[in-house]
């Protein structure tokens, strides 16, 4: 059967090569299984009838073929053989479906240089028992036709938008309009729309950024109202009092511990009666990093911008009051009826920068005053695709100046058993690395097992994250590795590259939401009354990290990914000295535990610093982060138009008895011999020309998400805060 439809397909083949240019010289043609994902070979033996989902990937770009061109020839051959769903131009590619017939016909064009298996990508879980199930569903019928991407223009930059510090909070009664609104909070996104794409210009017409005067963090000396879950993603900043009838967004102060709730269409954020006791909670993880002393000292995370990819972001007190700091949401999963459905990104979201507006300064995240983006990539059912989290990065990358984002946080993974090299995730992160966007990525939940760090983790460029338990104590010396905390990975690369607390974690709550139907045992309430949430996972030790990159990069803007790398790993503290724990590997707790105050008071790199006074430890010619690395293929395939204004530099002139010394641009075979030997530290990215690859101005409205068949893998399989994590 398979080979009569493969008879079949290979006629489209022959028609899809009118569609698609000559390739650029090559050795030798490449084998078609060898283009293919071995994952994706096995399912397609399996199950060589079903609609598979696939990313194809197309070869280097020419001098006339720019990556949004790439982006529709795959398209193009998608619809020829199976289904297309997105384009994905920072990769030059397309997702979308294909069954066995059709993959191996698309794997015979020329200008095809990969075809990955577009995995489903779950928050730092490695699912038990879901590997037969996993991407195996059918799209919907029937499929939505899909526009070509239009060629983008460049467009302006604006400035970055406008931080507004918190003000210092007053014994007296609730805000009122004494005190004055910031001039102006840039405005998220529009209320979440039946159809999950973002507009083309999400980005609101900012003020000139002003002069950073950091100021320590405040303690709100009464209770705020708990935390809801409008229709809209990010509501006004700054709710004001009235005296209608109708009841006022901000709770009245008084005496009494709980806080009143403010009733809306959403589940009340009453407390409950399940509520845990703050013991079975630990709050001290901003202490067991050290972040509080830097935070006391006036560097709060003010004017850096943290892109949560995840289930979504709710607009929690302690994220929007005084001031909004939740500047953008962005949908590139299923259809959003809340801002959060899964309660997962919120609780991210709020370890990153939660202020303590609702738990008057008793839950407070690692950078309280940093800004949030809110980019959704994980459906309602906790699952995404390699291709939503793709697309998302894309969007932050296009978007990175206008709202000031330096950090990314990746609070999933796919499951891999194969190189970062043909890991498309991994090209993605390194692309949105080298423009300056430090990816902070979780290790994985698949501990103590070797080699079960999930992607985008494995890829070496990344800061990923690793889990320890700080057992509810400030001091490092009784910590232990989460048993739970993943390391290793098929390159043999050290990984993870420092750990973080990741137990027990309490940050914010989405009432209603999955995970808070399903774990009542899991709220948590605080002194005042205000409930919270408990979760365990490398998910959360990975924004403890974010908001310490956040605290570092507000004291040193000038800091390239690769210094805040060498400066995290180069800091950590020595962790576990009283436990009687032991490391499943010496490399399983990566480089210590992560000492924010020691990243931001060093001096090893000269940086601009901005505000605060914190006394500066010398560190002696920290060496640069990433050196030695070769980055992913489909890395080295995208930036060939910017590593075209290079001379060409190779490691070795004689490798494989090539006279490499003699090669040019227009002779060498950009392939992965060429990528092995090509020396890769010998360009200053800070200096690169981007603006030969354009995906800053991504025409979006081509894509259709409502096409691309979510798992089935739901947020109840996924052992949160099961014993094994406890």
């Amino acid at each position: 059967m398979r080979m009569r439809l493969i008879g079949f397909s290979c006629a489209l083949a022959l028609i899809a090569l009118a569609l698609v240019p000559m390739l650029p010289p090559s050795r030798a043609l490449t084998n078609a299984p060898e283009k293919i994902d071995p994952a994706l070979q096995t399912m397609m033996t399996a199950r060589p009838l079903a609609l598979l989902p696939v990313i194809v990937e197309m070869q280097p770009p020419t001098a006339s073929v720019g990556n949004v061109d790439r982006a529709n020839q795959a398209l193009d051959l998608l619809r020829l053989n199976g289904a297309a769903a997105v384009g994905l131009p920072l990769l030059g590619s397309a997702a979308g479906f294909a069954n066995a017939a059709g993959i191996d016909a698309m794997s015979l064009v020329p200008t095809v240089a990969y075809i990955h298996y577009d995995a489903t990508v779950v928050p730092d879980v490695v699912v038990p028992d879901a590997a037969s199930n996993r991407a195996l569903d059918p799209p919907p019928t029937p499929l939505p036709s899909i526009s070509p991407l239009a060629t983008p223009t460049p467009t302006p930059t604006p400035a970055p938008p406008d931080p507004t510090p918190l003000p210092t909070p007053t014994p007296t009664a609730a805000p009122t309009a004494t005190t004055p609104p910031p001039t102006l909070t840039p405005t998220p996104t529009a209320s979440p729309d039946p159809t999950p794409l973002p507009t083309a210009s999400p980005t609101p017409a900012p003020t000139a950024t002003p002069a950073p005067t950091d100021t320590p963090m405040p303690v709100a000396p009464t209770a705020a109202p708990a935390a809801t879950a409008p229709p809209s993603p990010a509501p006004d900043p700054t709710p004001t009092p009235t005296t209608s009838a109708s009841p006022s967004p901000v709770a009245t102060p008084s005496s009494a511990p709980a806080p009143t709730p403010t009733p809306t269409a959403s589940p009340t954020p009453t407390p409950t009666p399940t509520a845990s006791p703050l013991t079975q909670g630990t709050t001290v993880y901003p202490q067991s990093v050290n972040a509080d002393q830097v935070v006391a000292s006036g560097t709060t995370g003010r004017g850096v911008t943290v892109a949560v990819l995840d289930s979504g972001v709710a607009a929690d007190p302690d994220l929007t009051q005084p001031s909004n700091r939740i500047l953008a949401s962005v949908n590139f999963a299923d259809t959003r009826t809340t801002s959060d459905p899964g309660g997962h990104g919120t609780h991210v979201a709020g370890i990153v920068a939660g202020n303590g507006t609702r738990s008057g300064g008793q839950f407070v995240g690692i950078a309280p005053q940093a800004n949030i983006v809110d980019v959704r990539v994980l459906g309602r059912t906790g699952s995404g695709r390699i291709s939503s989290v793709v697309a998302g990065i894309q969007w932050v990358i296009g978007h990175r100046a206008a709202y000031n984002i330096r950090v990314i946080n990746m609070s999933f993974g796919a499951p891999v058993t194969v190189s970062y090299r043909t890991d498309p995730l991994s090209a993605a992160v390194e692309i949105a690395w080298r423009e300056g966007l430090v990816v902070v990525a979780a290790a994985g939940n698949g501990g103590p097992t070797r080699n079960s760090v999930l992607s985008p983790g494995i890829d070496p460029y990344a800061v990923t994250v690793g889990a320890a338990d700080d057992q509810g104590t400030t001091s490092p010396r009784d910590d232990a590795l989460a048993v739970f905390s993943s390391w290793g990975n098929a390159d043999s690369n050290a990984k993870p590259d420092l750990v973080a607390p990741g137990r027990h974690i309490v940050s914010l709550r989405v009432p209603g939401s999955a995970l808070d139907s399903m774990l009542p045992t899991s709220v948590v309430a605080a002194r005042n009354g205000a409930t919270y949430f408990r979760l365990s996972g490398t998910s959360m030790a990975t924004p403890v990290v974010s908001g310490a990159v956040a605290l570092l990069l507000q004291r040193q803007p000038s800091l390239t990914p690769d210094q805040v790398k060498a400066l995290l790993v180069g800091t950590a503290q020595q962790f576990g000295q009283d436990s009687t724990a032991t490391l499943p590997d010496p490399t399983a707790r990566g480089a210590g535990l992560l000492d924010a105050l020691a990243a931001v008071s060093s001096s090893g790199f000269s940086a601009t610093t901005s505000g605060g006074a914190l006394p500066t430890a010398p560190l002696s010619e920290p060496s640069i982060a990433n050196r030695g690395h070769r980055p992913a293929d489909g890395f080295a395939r995208t930036l060939l138009p910017v590593l075209r204004q290079l001379p060409l530099r190779w490691k070795d002139l004689t490798l494989d008895g090539i006279a490499w010394q003699t090669l040019t641009w227009d002779s060498v075979a950009w392939d992965s011999v060429a990528w092995d030997n090509f020396d890769w530290d010998s360009i200053a990215w800070d200096s690169i020309a981007w603006d030969s690859v354009a995906w800053d101005s991504i025409a979006w409205d081509s894509i259709a998400w409502d096409s691309v068949a979510w798992d089935s893998i739901a947020w109840d399989s996924i052992a949160w805060d099961a014993s094994s994590h406890d």
